[in-house]
């Protein structure tokens, strides 16, 4: 009996002795090789160095502590409008990687890189900020159908380049003169070109030949003439407004099969919620009658023409 509870006892302190080592060798390899916690990447806190960007951001997303805007929450961001603001930076904006509308009239920021990373943006509203002369920051966006640049300093577009997702684009009062980055754009609903170039127009109206699904178009102030004029208007059936002031016509005979095709109509004026409008002035109209018929289509005010051209009361 003594002898089989010796055994017993050695094969326990065995074990114990077996249990310690293995204790400490676990102790130690904890120490040498810690496993760092399992963390979410959407627990993590996205810092806004814009106090301005960041106070908007967490009225919008209802968040009353900086530590609580998150990674996750970031991304339930889908509209945000700082226009008007005093944000002078868009760091930190790329974690709103489900952004869909940014509006942004009247900023003054100069780094517009961090919408490049804003991949589901649709819509953007600049007018009247202080930005960059290039658009290149929109170059990686491929779901863009809304622009917005009015009266602003932007020159080149080439990053507009084989975006066939844009419907409204809008570069009035910019210093844009060349839009062959537009070139093949038939799907284009709406054209803004009216005193761009700095006030002089683009050099190159023709690329709007093929838009035949334009309902608004602005070429104010671009030197087009009665020949060109004619073959950009060829296939506008879906007009609703037009400007047209001071682009050297004399002939208007060009809209003669427009009014007939059914453009500048309430019916189109309804589907697109567009006035409709047509700006001839400043231009040395010969044949203004030609349209008589159909000066019942606009509102008053909105057929407007110079009184080189004579008046509608003259018309047989």
């Amino acid at each position: 009996m003594m002898k089989h509870f010796t055994f017993m006892e050695k094969l326990t302190k065995s074990f114990l002795t077996l249990g310690l080592v293995l204790f400490v060798f676990t102790a130690c390899q904890d120490d040498d090789d810690p496993t760092p916690p399992v963390t979410d990447p959407a627990d993590e806190v996205i810092a806004i160095e814009d106090s301005e960007l960041l106070e908007i951001i967490m009225e919008e997303l209802n968040i009353n502590n900086p530590e609580n805007l998150t990674k996750g929450r970031m991304m339930q961001l889908t509209e945000l409008n700082i226009s008007n603001s005093v944000v002078s930076s868009f760091s930190g904006l790329e974690e709103a990687e489900n952004l869909e509308v940014l509006l942004a009239r009247s900023v003054e920021v100069s780094d517009l890189s961090p919408i490049s990373s804003l991949e589901n943006l649709v819509q953007i509203d600049m007018r009247d900020a202080l930005m960059p002369t290039t658009l290149s920051f929109l170059a990686p966006l491929e779901k863009l159908e809304n622009i917005d640049f009015q009266n602003t300093a932007v020159a080149d577009i080439s990053a507009l380049q084989g975006k066939t997702t844009l419907t409204h684009i809008n570069l009035r009062e910019t210093d844009v003169t060349d839009i062959s980055a537009l070139e093949g754009m038939t799907q284009l609903l709406f054209l803004n070109l009216n005193r761009a170039g700095g006030g002089n127009g683009i050099t190159n109206p023709e690329i709007t030949i093929p838009m035949d699904k334009l309902y608004y178009l602005s070429l104010r102030n671009t030197e087009v003439g009665d020949e060109l004029m004619a073959e950009i208007f060829a296939n506008k059936t879906q007009m609703v407004e037009s400007n047209l002031r001071n682009t050297g016509i004399t002939d208007i005979s060009f809209l003669v099969p427009v009014f007939e095709a059914g453009a500048f109509t309430q019916a189109l004026s309804d589907q697109y919620g567009n006035k409709i409008s047509l700006d001839l002035q400043n231009n040395a109209i010969t044949n203004l009658c030609v349209i008589a018929p159909w000066v019942d289509n606009f509102p008053e005010g909105e057929l407007e023409w110079s009184a080189v051209a004579g008046d509608f009361d003259n018309c047989d």
